[in-house]
C-alpha cells in the first residue's frame, strides 16, 4: 500500500482499501485497511467481519487490528481484538512485551510473553513483503503474533507465478505455516506490493479475500443463509450403508494437486499405497496402526490448556466419580468416560464455535468439539493422556464426508474414542492430530483441513456385519 504523505503543518492524510470475503462465491464478509499519516506517527487500522451458519446456527468472526509507528517506521504499540462465537482474545503489544487475554463463555486466561526480536506487526510486515518483491530472492520468512492462538508464530513465504491479469501485472506468493508442506494461503501482488487477492485454504474450502473499490463496497449485500458446513462437505456417493455396520472400508482420494507429505495412517487408518495424485487408505474397526509415544512425548497431553482445563476440581471430581462407579480403568475407563459425556451434553448443537471443557460441562451443550474437549479434559484428570483429532465422518443423509473432531486416548498405545456417537466409532477419516498439549486452534484446523482441500472419496471396497 503506498501511503500519501502530508505536507508539513497539514492535516493528516488517509488511505483506505476495501476487500470483499467470499466464499464459494457467496460473499459472506467485508474489511478494510485504513492508513493515517501525520508529522509525528503513522497509525494502521484494519478491520474484518465475517458472518455465516454452521447447519442453521448463525455464526459471526471479527477481526479488528490497530498499530502506531513513529514517521520514520518504528513499530511503537499495538492492538489486536478477534472474536468468534463465545471465544475473544486480545493481544496488546509494546515491541518488548505482548500482553495477552483470552476468554470462552467467561472464562478468561491472561498471559504475559517477552516481544520476539525477528517479529514484526502486520503493518511493517506488509512493508517487509513489499522491499522483498523488488529483489530476486525465492522466498522469505515473516513472524507474527497470532491473537487466535496466543502464540508468535513463523510463516514462509514463496515466490511464485507473475502473470497479467487484467492489464496488471501480478505475482502469487504461497504462505506456509512453519513445518507445514502444503500452503494455508496465496496472495497475488500488484506491481506496487500491493495485495489484491487472497485464497485462505480452511475447512477444506477456499475463503477469497479480494481488492474492490469504495463505490462496489458500497454495493455489497452479505448472503444471509450461507452453510458453511454444507460447502465443505466432500461427496462419496458409493460409501456403505448403513455406517454402524460397516467393519471396514477401503477409500480412494484424489487431490488437485499433490497429496500431504507424511503418510495418511492413524490409530484405525492405514494408508496402503499412494502416487502423485492419490492416497488408497483402509479405514477399520480393529487397529491399524500400534502408534506408539514415548514418556516424555505422552506427558505433554495430560496437561491441562486454555480450552481443556483438565487441572479444574470439579472436572476432577468428575474423572474420579466415573472411576468409582465403572470400577474399571484403562481403555474400559476411556469408554466409560466417552459414554459419560455422550450422555452429559444434552444439547447437541451448533451454537458454540469453540467452547472450552468447562464451559461445556457448565452448559451441557455442544457439537463434536465441545464432545472432543470436555472428554479429553476428563481423561487428563483420570491421569490419561489424550488429544482431540479431526479429520471427516460420513454423514449417511448427505451421503458426504463432513468435518469432524473426535479424541486419541493413550492405553498402550493411541486408540480411537468418539463421545458423540460412539456407533460410528472408529470408522473416520483421520487428517490431523496435533503435537502439542495445546488444543487444536484455528490454525491447526486451517492446516489440517487446508491439506485435503479439493479432494475427491470414491469408496473401493468394504466389509460389514
Amino acid at each position: 500500500m503506498v501511503v500519501a504523505v502530508a505536507a508539513q503543518g497539514a492535516p493528516p492524510e488517509v488511505e483506505e482499501q476495501w476487500f470483499v470475503v467470499r466464499i464459494g462465491g457467496s460473499v459472506v464478509g467485508t474489511a478494510t485497511e485504513r492508513y493515517q499519516r501525520s508529522d509525528e506517527a503513522v497509525s494502521y487500522q484494519a478491520h474484518m467481519n465475517i458472518r455465516f451458519n454452521r447447519l442453521g446456527t448463525p455464526i459471526s468472526m471479527n477481526l479488528f487490528t490497530e498499530e502506531i509507528s513513529s514517521e520514520t517506521g518504528a513499530f511503537q504499540r499495538a492492538r489486536i481484538e478477534s472474536s468468534i462465537s463465545n471465544f475473544t482474545a486480545t493481544a496488546e503489544m509494546d515491541g518488548d512485551s505482548v500482553r495477552y487475554e483470552s476468554s470462552v463463555a467467561g472464562v478468561t486466561s491472561r498471559k504475559a510473553l517477552k516481544w520476539k526480536k525477528e517479529a514484526t506487526s502486520e503493518a511493517l510486515a506488509g512493508e517487509r513483503v513489499k522491499s522483498w518483491l523488488t529483489r530476486e530472492s525465492p522466498e522469505t520468512t515473516v513472524v507474527l503474533f497470532d491473537v487466535s492462538e496466543g502464540r508468535f508464530r513463523k510463516s514462509r513465504l514463496v515466490r511464485g507465478e507473475v502473470k497479467n491479469v487484467g492489464g496488471m501485472r501480478t505475482t502469487a506468493i504461497d504462505e506456509f505455516d512453519e513445518a507445514a508442506d502444503t500452503p494455508s494461503s496465496t496472495t497475488w501482488y500488484d506491481e506496487h506490493g500491493e495485495p489484491t487477492r487472497t485464497i485462505v485454504r480452511q475447512l477444506g474450502i477456499d475463503i477469497e479475500v479480494a481488492r474492490v473499490t469504495q463505490e462496489e463496497m458500497a454495493n455489497i449485500e452479505i448472503e444471509p443463509d450461507f452453510d458453511i458446513i454444507r460447502q465443505s462437505m466432500i461427496r462419496c456417493d458409493n460409501f456403505p450403508r448403513p455406517v454402524a455396520h460397516v467393519e471396514r472400508v477401503a477409500l480412494g482420494l484424489t487431490f488437485p494437486g499433490a497429496p500431504p507429505g507424511a503418510p495418511m495412517d492413524g490409530p484405525n487408518q492405514k494408508e496402503t499405497a499412494r502416487d502423485e495424485r492419490s492416497v488408497v487408505l483402509e479405514l477399520t474397526r480393529e487397529p491399524a496402526n500400534k502408534m506408539l509415544a514415548t514418556r516424555e512425548e505422552l506427558a505433554a497431553f495430560k496437561k491441562p490448556d486454555r480450552f481443556i482445563q483438565s487441572d479444574n476440581k470439579s472436572l476432577r471430581a468428575v474423572a474420579d466419580s466415573i472411576r468409582v462407579a465403572a470400577h474399571v480403568d484403562g481403555w474400559p475407563l476411556a469408554r466409560a468416560i466417552a459414554q459419560w459425556v455422550n450422555q452429559y451434553i444434552t444439547g447437541k448443537g451448533m451454537e458454540h464455535g469453540y467452547a472450552s471443557a468447562l464451559d461445556v460441562y457448565r452448559t451441557r451443550s455442544g457439537d463434536c468439539t465441545e464432545h472432543s474437549l470436555l472428554t479429553v479434559a476428563l481423561l487428563r484428570a483420570a491421569g490419561i493422556p489424550a488429544r482431540p483429532v479431526v479429520g471427516m465422518a460420513f454423514g449417511e443423509a448427505e451421503h458426504a464426508f463432513v468435518g469432524h473432531m473426535w479424541v486419541e486416548a493413550y492405553i498402550d498405545r493411541w486408540r480411537t474414542l468418539d463421545a458423540l456417537d460412539m456407533r460410528l466409532d472408529p470408522i473416520r477419516l483421520r487428517v490431523y492430530a496435533p503435537t502439542a498439549s495445546e488444543s487444536l486452534g484455528e490454525r491447526d484446523l486451517m492446516r489440517a483441513y487446508g491439506a485435503i482441500a479439493g479432494v475427491s472419496v470414491t469408496a473401493l471396497e468394504s466389509k460389514s456385519n
